[in-house]
């Protein structure tokens, strides 16, 4: 008898300690799987705040840009006819600059004449061709500093003039010599040379 019973106890804590194993590893798979997930994620959150944080410093300068002229104020010796024009007839140039900014209310002659009158009676043709940079500045978005932009005129009538006219060929214009507003491209009627954003689909403006 007494053999007997031990052997029955041998028997049970086998069939027990047996099955435990087979138990034990699949209860303690899921417990011991999530603490890794854990940390991982919260590593991964607590980098995902820098890198934003990092993006978010960037977009304000780029943002705050300053509208500048496509060219120089001096630049005017690459446009050499252009430039002789503009020294020895400024009226012309400042003719084609005024049709184009006034979208052809009145052609390049009669500009160019009212130019010519006032330069050659008072002398101060500059402050009429300043006023149209003025102007100018305000239409395509360009440093409108009032003062500033008198005084070019004042000071450098024609490299100003320069300017201007190459800033309208930079804008789409045709600025040779006969072409004048009304045989601009339609685009260029249209807008007046003014860039337009993109229009945003409809999906986007919800």
């Amino acid at each position: 008898m007494n053999s007997s019973v031990p052997n029955e106890k041998e028997k049970a804590p086998q069939t027990t300690t047996g099955q435990a194993p087979m138990v034990l590893p699949s209860d303690s798979q899921p417990t011991t799987n999530p603490p890794p997930t854990s940390d991982s994620d919260s590593s991964k959150g607590g980098g995902a705040p820098q890198q934003s944080g990092q993006y978010v410093v960037g977009v304000p300068p780029q943002q705050g840009e300053i509208p500048t002229w496509s060219t120089g104020l001096f630049e005017c010796f690459d446009d050499l006819p252009t430039l002789v024009i503009t020294a020895f007839a400024p009226c012309v140039t400042y003719g084609q600059i005024a049709e184009m900014i006034d979208r052809g209310q009145q052609t390049c002659f009669v500009y160019a004449a009212l130019y010519a009158g006032i330069m050659y009676l008072t002398g101060c043709g500059c402050l009429l061709s300043a006023y149209y940079r003025i102007k100018m500045t305000q239409i395509y978005n360009l440093p409108n500093d009032p003062i500033i932009n008198i005084l070019v005129h004042l000071i450098c009538e024609p490299c100003a003039l320069c300017q201007e006219y190459r800033e309208l060929q930079a804008h789409g214009f045709n600025m040779q010599l006969g072409v004048g507003w009304r045989n601009q491209s339609p685009e260029i009627q249209q807008s007046g040379g003014v860039m337009v954003p993109p229009t945003v689909p409809g999906g986007m403006s919800r």
